[in-house]
This record gives structure tokens, C-alpha cells and sequence, in this order.
């Protein structure tokens, strides 16, 4: 019965291209910003700072916003909760991966609460939100008001990381705690309540770009690009390069 069920709200709330291409979008941005990330981290690389700064924060918030508008569709698709569970552990797990081979293979900037661990936190998180609806919108400042009263309160504690208490000094190269970007993932939520109510469209949209269809492609394949993303782009630099200061390689 649960198959026949699921089947059935596959049928009813169909994938939506336009938030495959909006994700593809945001993972093309990510992967241009990961790779100046890269280049300073690695190479020194530090032409225009500032810039980059605002580009990997746009780009951090559409990524995880869109996250929250699928997860909005998501839950009218099925409402299994241990879906919930199967997602927590899928994206943490692979968050934790992270987190060894970063804490093995640099000298510093290991990543101990990066997006993917992010993410799966979120979605535990969001349970009891998805009643709310458009009403999310209303919480985003909370978790901002969050981040600005917890940014002075430090401890070596890293359980603590994931809420924004990070020890001093501390430099992590990937970072989303709850404070501010739950909240960001409200506005998602918020946002696709508005646009998707009970999860469906409002209007027929169509992409005739084959362009856009193509973004819309990597957009369905985001969690497997943004895995392979990083050694793609370290092999290339330690190709061009010879050697990579803060690498360490076991050979």
C-alpha cells in the first residue's frame, strides 16, 4: 500500500524544472566560488576579496533557500517520516566523510559543519515548521537575531559549532551553523509554501532553453557533483602545480 501511495504522489506532484534549474544554478555558482576558495587557500590567490566574499555568500544563501523550497515539495510528496530520518543520515554521514578526510589531509581548515552536515540537521529540524507555511517567512529574522547574540560567546567545545559558538581562534573552510542559515532555509520553506501550496504549482511554467534545460539537468544531480566537485579540482591544481602548500598527501 505505502508503494502504491507513493506512486501516486509522484503522479500528483510531479518534479519541478524550475527548481532544478534554479539548484543547478546555485551548484554551477558554488562550484565557481569552491574553486577561487581553492586558489587562496592552496595558491594565495587574493584578487578581488570582497568581491568573492559577497559571491560565496549569495551563493551559499540561494543553495540552501532552494533546499528549503524542496523540501516544502518534498513533504507533500511523502510524508514517511523515516524518509526524514534515511535523509538526516544519508547527508550527515557524508558530512562526517568530509569532515575525516579534511581533518587527514590539510593542515588547517578542517571542515567540521559544513553544508552537507547542514543540510541533514535541517532535515530533522524542519518537522514541526512544515505547519507553519508561509508563516516561516516570519521566523528568518529569529535565526539572524541568533547568529548576532551568539557571534561573542566562544568555547572550545565543538559540539557547540553547529549552533555559531566556534573556540578562538577557529578556521574551518566550510561552516553553516544553525544561526543564521535555518533560517535561510525558512525563507525556502516560507517561499515555497507561497509558490507550491500543499506542494503543486500555481501556474504551467515551461523551459524552451536548452540552456536552462541543461542547468536543469545538473540541478537533479547536485549531491553527486558536489561530492566529486572538490578532488576534481585539487587533482587539477596539483597537475598544474606540482604541490600544494597545506596538502598533506599520504605519499
Amino acid at each position: 500500500m505505502s508503494l502504491k501511495r507513493d506512486v501516486q504522489s509522484l503522479q500528483t506532484h510531479p518534479r519541478y524544472v524550475e527548481i532544478d534549474l534554479v539548484r543547478g544554478t546555485a551548484l554551477l555558482m558554488m562550484l565557481v566560488s569552491n574553486f577561487v576558495t581553492d586558489l587562496q587557500f592552496f595558491l594565495g590567490f587574493n584578487q578581488h576579496e570582497w568581491f568573492w566574499r559577497a559571491f560565496a555568500y549569495t551563493t551559499a544563501g540561494l543553495f540552501v533557500a532552494v533546499s528549503g523550497v524542496s523540501m516544502w515539495v518534498a513533504h507533500f510528496k511523502t510524508k514517511y517520516y523515516r524518509r526524514y530520518l534515511f535523509r538526516f543520515a544519508k547527508l550527515f554521514g557524508l558530512g562526517m566523510l568530509i569532515t575525516l578526510v579534511t581533518y587527514l589531509l590539510l593542515s588547517e581548515g578542517t571542515i567540521y559543519f559544513g553544508v552537507l552536515h547542514f543540510l541533514g540537521v535541517a532535515s530533522i529540524l524542519v518537522i514541526p515548521f512544515y505547519r507553519l507555511g508561509w508563516k516561516n517567512l516570519l521566523l528568518v529574522p529569529v535565526f539572524f537575531a541568533g547568529k548576532l547574540l551568539l557571534e561573542n560567546v566562544h568555547s572550545d567545545n565543538l559540539l557547540l559549532l553547529p549552533l555559531g559558538i566556534t573556540p578562538v581562534p577557529f578556521f574551518t573552510l566550510d561552516y553553516f551553523p544553525v544561526f543564521p542559515w535555518f533560517g535561510v532555509f525558512l525563507l525556502g520553506l516560507g517561499v515555497g509554501a507561497l509558490v507550491y501550496p500543499e506542494g503543486r504549482r500555481r501556474m504551467n511554467l515551461q523551459l524552451n532553453s536548452r540552456i536552462a534545460h541543461a542547468v536543469a539537468g545538473i540541478g537533479r544531480h547536485t549531491l553527486e557533483i558536489y561530492l566529486l566537485h572538490q578532488p576534481l579540482f585539487v587533482g587539477i591544481l596539483l597537475l598544474a602545480t606540482g604541490g600544494l602548500p597545506n596538502l598533506r598527501l599520504p605519499w
